[in-house]
């Protein structure tokens, strides 16, 4: 997937602990740990908005948009070779 998820990113640069984080979103401090690692397939509008409120971003400052390189198939780059 071309998203990075900087939540430890943002949590280190305005110091917020594991522990405010899920008193904040109600989770369980391993819940928190999880969401650190991990880039979510799916989130919960209202932890997104929890997390904006407690980190001061906006959703888009969550992640970062890494487009992969275009692939092309063998076939596909033979039919653009030829003249």
């Amino acid at each position: 997937m071309g998203l990075r998820w900087k939540l430890r990113e943002l949590m280190q640069q305005r110091r917020v602990s594991n522990k405010q984080l899920a008193d904040q979103l109600g989770v369980h401090r391993n819940t928190v740990l999880q969401l650190k690692e991990e880039c979510p397939t799916m989130i919960r509008l209202e932890y997104l908005e929890s997390l904006c409120q407690l980190l001061n971003c906006q959703p888009a400052d969550l992640f970062d948009f890494c487009p992969a390189p275009a692939v092309t198939s063998a076939t596909e780059a033979r039919h653009r070779s030829v003249p």
